[in-house]
């Protein structure tokens, strides 16, 4: 084994040493102590360019100096070098070639054996492209950082232990929290309780599995209910764990918000189908019922108590052909007179019934502009609207308030407009009517315009009112919306399109009172309503009329092709198996273009929105109707000198 001294003697061997320093992969130079070089190793050479016979014997900063650091600082080194201090420092140094490099140096001070400062020595690194990097990574993150903060979605970095170490501006702002507050804290700090839960306990999903996951919240935020869409994914490993996971958090309230509206005015669309479809059924049955009822008035006039009996059977008949026409007027098939309406004058009019029609506890005060502008829509209807909203709110204050109704001008935006049902951006007239009453809950309020839903107890109410205010305003062209809260009262506007120049549109045409009511013409009868049928037949039939019956188009068209004498009338219902009233008219016109036609129809509109003039023009008589109202409108088309009446 050698000895110590063998050992260090092998060290410290000059030749060995040398070797060793111009092996280095660093930078080894020496100076004296006015800063001349004494000694370069290649690594100098190599790195900055000049051979050791160029630079030995020169100026040390003569030769590196860039100009890149200011004069103090090197004043500064070579003070502290001086003094015999071991230095280090970065600097920027010029190559031959005139290449800037970053050296990170350390410099010490050589001593003699006397103690006396003979020189320096100072080892370089080039740190080039380590700076290159770190300025690299410094402007990643830069821009990565104004990417998080210009981001409208909320962005955050969880630790295992459920710490925020990374917030946005934008995301403890959405819970009412600063950010310098948000970071550091647990998520059941910055979340409400519910919320931290259901957001830990898909974040730790993310933590054990690696993989990314999605979910959706919602919370009650400073600004009301947020929804939040969320992607989780893995972010930091360590050995094998995930130590961090990044979640982006996207506010869809207004798509929630959407998709709700959409999916209620689907289930409104639906529910006015189905409510169509009921009024359009009962109509028949009421035509029956209330025809016949007519009849045997006429046959038992001497018959007191029996023809008491028959009234009330018609007055009961009557109520029910006004429900059904609030059930089409919620389905949207109402028969509809439109023209220009003042809705300023059509507010103060119907203020003055309602006054007559509310108790005195209950103070109504009308707020109309006198510049409002005008609509087109049924003033009948219009009316209807402000009276059916008048009685839900008397009965929203049972001791008593104060009801407000307003008639005002308003531009509606795209902002609004996105957000209410049925409507466009534009300008539109605002109906409002406002009451001071018990006020209604958000899941009263989603479920108001359906028929037949009502809070008020059995006996006291249809569930029809704000059904009927729904329909005829969107058959009108416009929207309703309500404002309502527990204990504030209820405000429900209604917004209709501003008339455009050019006059009213004409509604369907009003009968002609004809002095007789009897006939003798020949009339083919298609209804597939055997009870409707046999009415109308019987009625027809006893005043003179000649009576071709058919239970649909088809048997109608065998009629007509085997019938060789004049047919005076087609008398149709609108919706029949097979060929429609129309189609079957149309085709029948063309053989026999003399021919007068004359539809029926539980519902009443049903001709108004055919796209031809021609169909629109169509005489038209709306279920129910009496023996009385059949053979006059009857008269009326047979009398006229149009085709169709």
């Amino acid at each position: 084994m050698k000895r110590a001294a063998d050992i260090a003697s092998t060290t410290l061997d000059p030749a060995r040493l040398r070797l060793a320093i111009e092996a280095s992969g660093d930078i080894i130079f020496t100076t004296d102590t006015d800063g001349t070089f004494t000694y370069v190793n290649a690594e100098f050479e190599r790195i900055y360019g000049h051979r050791s016979a160029e630079v030995v014997g020169r100026s040390t900063p003569r030769i590196l100096t860039s100009g890149r650091a200011a004069r103090e600082e090197y004043e500064a080194f070579w003070t502290r070098l001086k003094r015999r201090e071991v230095v280090r420092n970065e600097f920027v140094n010029r190559t031959k070639d005139g290449r800037f490099v970053d050296i990170e140096t350390s410099a010490n001070p050589i001593v003699d054996r006397s103690g006396a400062l003979v020189g320096f020595l100072a080892v370089q690194r080039d740190i080039t492209i380590r700076k290159g990097l770190q300025a690299a990574l410094r402007e990643s993150e830069r821009r990565y950082r104004a990417l998080g903060e210009a981001a409208h979605d909320s962005i955050f970095i969880v630790n295992r232990a459920g710490e925020i170490v990374y917030a946005n501006d934008i995301s403890p702002l959405r819970v009412g929290m600063p950010v310098d507050e948000a970071i550091g804290q647990r998520i059941d700090r910055v979340f409400p309780p519910a919320t931290a839960e259901a957001m830990w306990r898909e974040l730790s999903s993310v933590f054990a599995t690696g993989r990314r996951q999605r979910f959706e919240q919602s919370f009650a935020g400073p600004g009301g209910q947020l929804w939040l869409e969320t992607w989780v994914v893995p972010l930091d490993w360590d050995g094998g764990d995930l130590q961090t996971v990044m979640a982006v958090a996207r506010d869809v309230t207004e798509r929630k918000t959407l998709e709700r509206d959409l999916l209620q005015a689907q289930k409104m669309e639906a529910i006015g189908l189905l409510a169509g479809g009921v009024a359009h059924d009962f109509n028949n049955l009421l035509t029956a019922i209330l025809g016949y009822c007519e009849l045997l008035q006429a046959q038992l006039n001497d018959r007191a108590d029996v023809l008491a009996d028959l009234e009330e059977i018609g007055k009961a008949g009557q109520r029910a052909a006004s429900l059904t026409r609030q059930l089409l007027a919620f389905s949207r098939k109402q028969a509809i007179d439109r023209h220009i309406v003042n809705p300023s004058v059509l507010v103060k009019d119907t203020h003055n019934m309602i006054k007559r029609l509310l108790p005195e506890s209950i103070l109504v005060t009308l707020d109309a502009q006198p510049d409002v502008w005008t609509v087109v829509a049924d003033a009948g209807q219009l009316q209807q609207v402000v009276l059916n909203l008048a009685v839900n709110a008397r009965d929203a204050m049972p001791k008593g308030g104060r009801l407000t109704i307003a008639a005002h001008n308003l531009e509606i935006d795209r902002a609004f407009a996105a957000h209410c049902d049925g409507i466009a951006p534009g300008p539109h007239v605002c109906i409002s009517v406002c009451d001071t009453g018990c006020g209604m809950t958000a899941d009263v309020i989603s479920h108001a315009f359906e028929p037949f839903f009502t809070t008020k107890a059995v006996g006291q109410g249809t569930g029809l009112g704000l059904s009927t205010v729904y329909g005829i305003v969107r058959q009108n062209g416009g929207a309703v919306t309500i404002d309502s809260a527990p204990g504030v009262g209820t405000t429900v506007s209604v917004f209709v399109p501003k008339a455009h120049d050019g006059g009213a549109l004409e509604g369907l045409p009003d009968g002609v009172d004809l002095a007789t009511l009897a006939g003798s013409e020949t009339i083919l009868l298609v209804e597939d309503e055997s009870a409707v049928r046999t009415l109308m037949q019987h009625t027809l039939e006893t005043r003179g009329y000649r009576v071709l019956e058919a239970r649909d188009s088809a048997e109608a068209l065998a009629l007509s092709a085997i019938y060789e004498a004049t047919i005076d009338l087609l008398l149709s219902d609108v919706v029949m198996p097979g060929l429609s009233g129309p189609d079957l008219a149309q085709r029948l016109l063309a053989q026999r273009p003399a021919m007068k036609v004359l539809h029926i129809s539980g519902f009443p509109n049903l001709l108004a929105a055919q796209g031809s003039d021609e169909r629109r023009r169509l005489a038209f008589l709306p279920k129910p109707f009496t023996p009385g109202n059949l053979v006059k409108k009857v008269r009326e088309c047979l009398d006229t000198r149009e085709r169709t009446c």
